[in-house]
């Protein structure tokens, strides 16, 4: 039978008689890619934007660790890494720790060391680092900044002072005390609340004295155009002289976070996908249905000389329309709901916190309970974000829209299958 006569039986049954179960196998292959595409989006999204919160704020593409031997000068190291185009920026530092205190908390910190002007030489922090109050000013030598959170748990404010203890020397049982008085001149923000809660940022010539540090203790943090290229940059540093320092990565340093966050999007899309898988036993049900009512016509079909291979070929087909129709609406409202969410939540607030105060009104405000809290999807003081971020990958919806059309198929097989066997003398004798 050719092609074009399998396309019309099976769009002819599949139209000629629609069925609820027809509707049904259609919207669940449509809600499962839209819920697939609307939560992989937003997982892309997340996820990116956390990464690059943690890379430019915090951590480097790549980090040369402080060597043991004097034959490699940080000069020198910059001038070898200068002649790499992939690399944007070059950028010396210190991580310490050491104990704060003000007017009302003691605790322990970690203290980060930059260069001045570290705003100039690296584009990337300064567009990610936020500065809510006050400046970010390392330019004298008691300037501090304190993370948001860290600054409202010292109960400290712009312009007001703190002492920073730390010990010097790598032995901490002949270490010696350095105490030194500062002027918070700032708060910072990363996006990342860990970070926030317990970093503290000073210049790297106030670290020589506070740490007792030289600047061959110093680590070095480089940046690269994409960081898809991070290991062709690694090799390229140790074919150019620097094989023999500590090289680590930004995938060394993260790759348990990162992998964790990998694996709860494949995970959560599994657990999604079984939306889809729900739509297919539908699509079972929906064929099941359609060869018992066009037994006849089936019948007739296989006394006028179609091969059973015919048959099952036209309800597979149905199966691949069924994906087709599914997979094309679930794309086009998954679209449109990923690109719009940050309005569809704020309508959803609305209404939930709409329902919330006429409870209040009408139950609570008579008998002086408090107001009911304000209901947020999302809550900036908790996910440090200004809106919701959305990214969408061509690859995640190819790969879930093919998905949608073949489980549509594996399911149509069966029904199509069962309507191959169908005898044309039992058609007579029974129709």
């Amino acid at each position: 039978m050719k092609i074009k006569t399998l396309l019309y039986f099976a769009k002819k049954y599949l139209t000629a008689k629609w069925s609820l179960m027809s509707t049904l196998s259609i919207l669940m292959i449509s809600f499962g890619v839209i819920t697939l595409i609307a939560v992989l989006s937003i997982m892309n999204g997340f996820h990116n934007t956390f990464r690059t919160k943690i890379l430019e704020t915090n951590t480097y593409h790549i980090i040369i660790q402080p060597s043991l031997s004097d034959q490699f000068s940080l000069t020198n190291i910059k001038s070898v890494l200068k002649k790499n185009k992939d690399i944007i920026s070059v950028i010396p530092y210190f991580d310490g720790e050491g104990i704060i205190k003000s007017r009302w908390s003691t605790r322990g910190i970690i203290i980060k060391a930059f260069p001045e002007d570290v705003l100039q030489q690296d584009s990337g922090f300064k567009n990610e680092i936020k500065v809510p109050k006050g400046e970010f000013d390392l330019s004298e030598d008691d300037h501090i900044l304190l993370g948001e959170e860290l600054a409202r748990e010292m109960g400290v404010f712009v312009g007001d002072f703190v002492s920073v203890l730390t010990f010097r020397g790598e032995d901490i049982s002949f270490s010696q005390p350095a105490f030194k008085v500062f002027e918070v001149v700032g708060y910072f923000k990363t996006g990342y609340w860990e970070y926030d809660k317990n970093m503290a940022y000073i210049s790297i010539n106030t670290a020589y004295g506070l740490f007792g540090i030289e600047k061959k203790d110093l680590a070095i943090g480089v940046k690269i155009n994409n960081i898809s290229r991070v290991d062709k940059v690694v090799n390229w540093m140790k074919n150019n002289g620097l094989d023999n320092l500590y090289i680590l990565t930004w995938v060394d340093m993260n790759r348990v976070l990162f992998e964790a966050l990998q694996n709860e999007k494949v995970g959560i899309g599994f657990v999604v996908m079984l939306i889809i898988v729900s739509g297919a036993f539908n699509i079972i049900g929906s064929l099941v249905m359609t060869v018992m009512e066009k037994r006849k016509e089936i019948g007739i079909l296989r006394a006028l000389g179609a091969i059973p291979a015919d048959i099952t070929r036209i309800f597979v087909i149905d199966g691949f329309y069924i994906g087709i129709l599914g997979s094309a609406t679930g794309v086009f409202v998954g679209f449109f709901l990923t690109l719009n969410i940050e309005k569809i939540f704020s309508i959803f607030e609305s209404i939930v916190n709409g329902i919330k105060n006429l409870v209040y009104v009408l139950y609570l405000m008579p008998k002086n309970a408090s107001p009911l809290p304000r209901f947020e999807i999302l809550s900036d003081s908790i996910y440090y974000l200004e809106g919701v971020p959305v990214e969408i990958h061509f690859w995640d919806v190819f790969i879930i829209s093919i998905l949608s059309i073949f489980i549509s198929i594996i399911a149509a097989y069966y029904p199509a299958k069962k309507a191959s066997l169908t005898k044309p003398i039992d058609t007579i004798r029974y129709e």
